[in-house]
């Protein structure tokens, strides 16, 4: 076969052409790709100084406007002096004594005299507002904000007169108000007015915020929405490309109550939406007054990236453009430098390739390249000589035929007497498979063995009964041990075996080397030989016997089955379908009771002419068991001087798909139907006692709590003379008294002032008992982020990281709730090492129709075996005395569970931070 010379491959030229055309290739893809990567810094770049400008100017326009605020609320200062001097100078008229200072003529006087709207209020050394002319501040309590309680309480013990700023304090729905406050002299009080404004600020600084927000976005064009949000987190202003204002979405919520309470700003990206979104704390730089921190605002961005994505795509497109028309460029420089070069080695190949074809004589044509012309002189000698020698070649061919078809002829003969021969050894083969598969498989034990015992065939069944391999037994004379009894009639047996009778059946026992015996059934066959003489035996044999052992179980479990059923104290009756009695057990309670007539033998009797007390009911009752097929249970009552009761069950027997027989068990109840009336008396008695007792215990738990609260309520006042007096005779002694004195005199101030924090949380606690549930539906999530900004509010409050999961409904009292999420936060920052930013996890989850509801912290933790201790009151297992708290928190919030009918436990240990549990109610609100 001829072959022709391949015109494609690996060519010189097309190699040197394939190595420029890469040097080329990537000049051009080095250049174009630094212009790409250059181009788009450029503009990622001019993005980031826009937004980072826009910031800048966001952060100094609210110091600024804030300024502004501060120079408006000057104008109000000297009013504020006046009358807060007037308001002193009514305490003094007093004599100190609260109660005699009439503070709604007072404030009247001040609206007619100075102008304006005003409100009075006193608060005493617990930080709690005990008089006020403004109702919803009344009782507020500032130990809830330690930072400004702190503020007060110095304002109290200096004497002095601070001036505030404008805000809406610290109870919702407030107006604005500025706070003044002055310490009263003899240091028990702190006087505190405020001057209200419906609308405070001036029109012209009121709109400077809503201009800030309107005029950034022309300065910065990306920026697609602004929101301005107070300390808790309410919009102050909002401004939005497409005008529209829709509501915020909790996410974006919590991210603002994060950057508050962590005073950090926050930055991330929505691809999604092609949005850049910048959360910025803005801080008013000004710490000269007490509510200053709830003057700081939080600025949220949303800045498009459509336009630098469109940007970068563009030039994307550019660069690709440009790589496509290199790489047609330079393919079409290839293509033709290829084509100039290669002509004329083509047609060369050509002359070669019709030569290789078989013409011979095919002159190669003339290239004039003086290299190839060498060539064409080569080939043409080389076809000359190929030609001399293909006729030599074809004379010794057909020599060479002719021998090798003799040869053929003779192979062909031999193959076919191979492939007979190979078809009868095959048929041969999967013969004696077959027999040997099907004698193997078999679970039967099959031997064959001459008459003198030598064994010549034996299955693999047979080997493994007896625990021995096969080529033990095959040649030798194997012989299993069989009882001398049985061994005789084998013998016979294999002896009796005649051609007109080959086979019969054969049992005996076999004793197997374990000492076991077992009974095995054996089919025998003898073979003869031509002359009528046995040749060999063949036997196939089954173990049989757990058949045996079956059949004497059997005969043991009727016998046993009998015996059983006439023990029986029920009565047993089996009755066809012709309510015949088949079997019975000899019922003793029936013949007692005279239920049944006396006969000898009662097999074959009618059942309704047998038990006398069957009425027509009962008759009903077997037709229904026989056309149903179902279990009937049914009882039934004799009158007699003490009744009878009396439990009948008729269990159908299905045979066939159809009711042959049922079983009638007839049971004597009458002992527990009396217990059963003496039971139901007696929970009648005991229910009314549990109800005299519910009384008596209730009686005593209200006289406690009162108990309880008139205590603590009496405890105050000594409790605060200790104080005073302690307080003058620092005062009036402390020059002449030692260090260690003062020491002394200090550590009872602080003693009192622990007990005095003690007596309040216990009237808290009692409070709490006695205070009416007011059940409403609550919004968990809501009312857990007022209680955290609550607590960040404050100038001091610690860096806390707080991840508010899902929050589902519920209901209970909102006040009370309250209490326990305000509790179990201020507990997760305060027991975290100050060298740690607490990290809170808030959420909840439904497990088995109950909403649970969990709060988790990194904090110290403690060990698990006192986790029962801190519910108790006055209970703290802080590992510090100078820790803060009194031991009542985590009483009063299982209170407050347990009568909201729910329960809390905690999971916690040591240096694992501490996890608290508790549910409500069910999980629609009802109670469970």
């Amino acid at each position: 076969m001829r072959q022709k010379f391949p015109m494609s491959g690996g060519s010189l030229i097309s190699r040197f052409m394939l190595i420029l055309l890469i040097i080329l290739i990537l000049s051009i893809l080095s250049i174009t790709t630094l212009w790409y990567i250059d181009t788009r810094t450029q503009i990622e770049s001019r993005f980031t100084l826009q937004q980072n400008h826009s910031e800048q100017i966001l952060r100094q326009s609210v110091i600024w406007i804030d300024g502004g605020i501060r120079l408006y609320e000057y104008s109000f200062e000297p009013g504020m002096k006046e009358a807060m001097d007037m308001y002193l100078a009514a305490y003094n008229e007093s004599g100190g004594d609260i109660t005699k200072i009439d503070l709604p003529p007072l404030k009247t006087h001040l609206n007619q005299t100075i102008g304006g709207t005003w409100d009075l209020y006193i608060i005493d050394a617990e930080g709690t507002v005990v008089h006020t002319t403004y109702t919803p501040d009344l009782l507020l309590n500032f130990c809830n904000y330690p930072s400004f309680y702190k503020t007060l309480t110095r304002i109290r013990e200096e004497g002095a007169y601070v001036i505030d700023r404008t805000v809406k304090g610290f109870v919702k729905g407030s107006p604005n108000r500025k706070f003044a406050y002055q310490g009263t002299p003899d240091k028990k009080y702190v006087l505190e007015i405020s001057r209200n404004f419906q609308t405070f600020i001036p029109k012209e600084t009121e709109t400077s915020y809503a201009e800030l927000v309107k005029n950034l976005p022309r300065l910065n064009p990306n920026i697609v929405s602004i929101e301005l949000f107070n300390t808790q987190g309410e919009i102050v202003t909002r401004w939005s490309a497409d005008s529209g204002h829709g509501n915020l979405s909790p996410q974006i919520l919590e991210k603002v109550i994060r950057v508050l309470s962590e005073k950090k700003s926050h930055y991330y990206h929505e691809p999604d939406l092609k949005q850049a979104i910048s959360i910025i704390y803005l801080s008013i730089q000004d710490t000269r007054y007490p509510s200053s921190p709830m003057m700081n605002l939080v600025g949220r961005i949303v800045y498009s990236t459509q336009e630098i994505e469109e940007k970068i795509l563009e030039i994307s497109i550019i660069y690709i453009t440009a790589l496509l028309f290199t790489l047609l460029i330079a393919g079409l420089m290839v293509w033709k430098t290829s084509r100039y070069f290669s002509y004329p080695v083509k047609g060369l190949i050509q002359d070669l390739n019709q030569i290789a074809d078989g013409d011979l004589n095919h002159q190669i044509r003339d290239t004039g390249i003086l290299e190839l012309k060498q060539i064409e002189g080569a080939i043409n000698r080389l076809v000359s000589n190929l030609k001399e020698m293909i006729r030599t070649i074809q004379t010794q061919e057909e020599q060479v035929k002719n021998e090798l078809s003799n040869r053929i002829q003779a192979e062909e003969n031999i193959r076919n007497l191979l492939q007979e021969v190979q078809q009868k050894e095959l048929q041969i083969q999967k013969s004696e498979e077959r027999y040997r598969s099907v004698v193997e498989t078999q679970n039967e034990f099959i031997c064959r063995f001459t008459p003198d015992g030598t064994h010549i065939f034996v299955n693999d069944a047979y080997c493994r009964f007896f625990g021995k391999r096969c080529d033990e037994i095959l040649g030798t004379k194997f012989s299993p041990e069989i009882p001398e009894d049985e061994r005789i009639r084998l013998k016979n047996h294999l002896a009796g075996l005649t051609r007109q009778h080959p086979t019969d059946l054969n049992e005996h026992h076999i004793i197997l080397p374990n000492e076991e015996r077992r009974y095995i059934q054996w089919i025998d066959q003898a073979i003869f030989s031509e002359t009528g003489e046995i040749t060999e035996y063949q036997s196939v044999g089954r173990d049989l016997t757990e058949v045996k052992e079956l059949e004497k179980s059997l005969h043991a479990s009727d016998s046993l089955y009998r015996e059983t059923v006439n023990a029986m104290d029920d009565g047993v009756f089996v009755t066809d379908s012709t309510h015949s009695i088949l079997i019975w057990n000899g019922w003793k309670l029936g013949k007692q009771a005279k239920l049944l007539k006396e006969h000898k033998h009662l097999e074959g009797k009618k059942l309704f002419s047998v038990l006398t007390y069957l009425t027509e009911k009962d008759y009903l009752e077997y037709d229904g068991v026989f056309s149903s097929g179902k279990i009937a249970v049914y009882e039934t009552i004799i009158e007699k001087e003490r009744p009878i009761y009396l439990e009948t069950k008729i269990i159908p027997i299905i045979t066939d798909d159809q009711v042959t027989t049922v079983v009638t068990l007839i049971r004597d109840i009458t002992l527990r139907k009396e217990s059963e009336k003496a039971l139901h008396k007696l929970n009648l008695d005991l229910e009314e006692i549990i109800r005299k007792r519910t009384e008596d215990l209730q009686s005593s738990l209200d006289e406690l709590d009162a108990f309880a609260y008139s205590v603590s309520h009496d405890l105050r006042g000594p409790v605060r003379a200790i104080d005073g007096f302690s307080h003058l005779l620092l005062l009036k002694a402390g020059e002449i008294l030692d260090e260690e004195n003062k020491h002394l005199i200090s550590r009872i101030r602080e003693s009192v002032t622990t007990m005095d924090r003690l007596i309040q949380d216990l009237l808290r606690f009692s409070r709490t008992a006695r205070q009416p549930l007011q059940v409403i539906d609550i919004d968990m999530g809501g009312l857990v982020r007022g209680v955290i900004t609550e607590l960040t509010s404050q100038p001091e409050t610690r860096n806390i990281s707080v991840h508010i999961k899902d929050m589902r409904s519920s209901k209970g009292d909102p006040g009370l709730i309250r209490q326990v999420w305000y509790n179990l936060i201020s507990n997760s920052i305060k027991f975290t090492l100050p060298d740690t930013v607490p990290d809170i996890t808030i959420g909840s989850y439904e497990k088995e129709s109950e909403i649970i509801y969990y709060i988790k912290d990194n904090g110290i933790g403690f060990d698990m075996q006192y986790a029962d201790k801190v519910f108790e009151v006055f209970s703290r297992l802080a590992p510090s005395p100078n820790a803060e708290g009194t031991g009542v928190g985590l009483a009063l919030v299982k209170r407050i569970i347990l009568r909201h009918h729910g329960r809390i436990w905690v999971q916690s240990g040591k240096g694992r931070g501490t996890t608290f549990y508790f549910t409500v109610q069910g999980r629609d609100g009802s109670e469970r």
